[in-house]
């Protein structure tokens, strides 16, 4: 049940990408010139563009950049450039979706002249769990899942309910396949019907944001009642401005709701431990955990609100806009 994927997919890459910058400047990168290249003003663009690739499951992705650095910050700009591509954006497709199906990349990059102006152009292999075919079959999947869902007229915690019961209904727990990792992405759940927890939790992360429901997956150790740890992966989900833990694996294999939409403090600490980066201040006042129980009794009150308030500032906005044209 707890997979050892992701811990081995981060000593891959540290162990891949310390390789090929040895390679990369130990002599001159052989990779082939690209004269189509377009070199972007700053990272953020060139992190757009490797992104796009990502979502596209392309491999290799050649990346130009504008400027220069030394042999020092080629090697960091590698490792940035990927880390702004598969940072959480709210796009279903993206951030932790694409993260997460990704299992190991190697990079080099290299400056040159292009047009007599410094330019810096990395090159990444990238390797993944599944390809752009069965990412399209995703996609319509997806589709179908939502109109079926139909949540149009539901409360916010009403369609993480929808959701997480869809899931449960419809996906069995196995193990990866020797020889084949499509257990860990969603196209193994949503397609296939069979997953790991990485599966469930890219599937998860993606349908929540479909339906506008904010929510990451959170990597780290799951440990059972005798004691026994192992890499694992579960959520945190977003209701009315704070965040809920959410273990949909083990939900599913003990079927119960023992692991949803619990509150920090109620012992699902105990028994899942965060990697550290998910400790970090930045990422805690990002994403603030919700102290006590979510009052389902009150869903309905605070999605009334909403609307209301949600009316009155259309409602504003409007007359605004017609005194504005008298």
């Amino acid at each position: 049940m707890r997979e050892k994927a992701f811990r081995e997919k981060l000593i891959t890459i540290m162990i891949t990408v310390a390789a090929a910058m040895s390679v990369c400047f130990a002599s001159v990168p052989s990779f082939a010139e690209t004269p189509e290249l377009t070199y972007h003003e700053n990272e953020l663009g060139a992190s757009a563009e490797l992104r796009k690739d990502m979502k596209n499951r392309e491999s290799p992705v050649k990346i130009g950049i504008e400027g220069k650095t030394d042999q020092e910050g080629l090697q960091k700009i590698i490792g940035r450039v990927l880390g702004e591509a598969t940072e959480h954006t709210g796009e279903p497709d993206e951030g932790d979706y694409i993260l997460f199906q990704y299992s190991s990349y190697k990079g080099q990059a290299r400056t040159k002249l292009s047009d007599l102006s410094p330019v810096v152009e990395i090159e990444y292999d990238l390797t993944y769990y599944d390809d752009a075919e069965q990412e399209a079959e995703v996609d319509r999947k997806v589709k179908e899942i939502m109109k079926e869902l139909d949540l149009g007229n539901k409360t916010d915690y009403e369609k993480i309910s929808a959701i997480y019961d869809y899931i449960c209904d419809n996906v069995e727990y196995e193990a990866a396949v020797e020889g084949s990792d499509i257990r860990r992405t969603a196209y193994g759940a949503l397609v296939e019907g069979r997953a790991v927890c990485q599966g469930y939790s890219v599937s998860l992360y993606r349908l929540l944001l479909e339906a506008g429901i904010d929510n990451r997956i959170i990597f780290g150790d799951g440990v059972s009642g005798f004691g026994i740890t192992g890499a694992h992966t579960w959520n945190i989900i977003e209701l009315y401005g704070k965040y809920y833990y959410a273990d949909i694996t083990w939900d599913d294999s003990t079927r119960s709701r023992d692991y949803f939409l619990v509150p920090a403090g109620a012992g699902f600490e105990d028994e899942h431990i965060a990697d550290k980066q998910y400790g970090a201040e930045a990422f805690t006042e990002r994403y603030p955990m919700a102290d006590e129980a979510f009052n389902t009794e009150n869903d309905r009150l605070l999605s009334s609100l909403e609307g209301v308030a949600s009316s009155i500032t259309n409602a504003m906005k409007q007359f605004f806009s017609r005194n504005e044209r008298v």
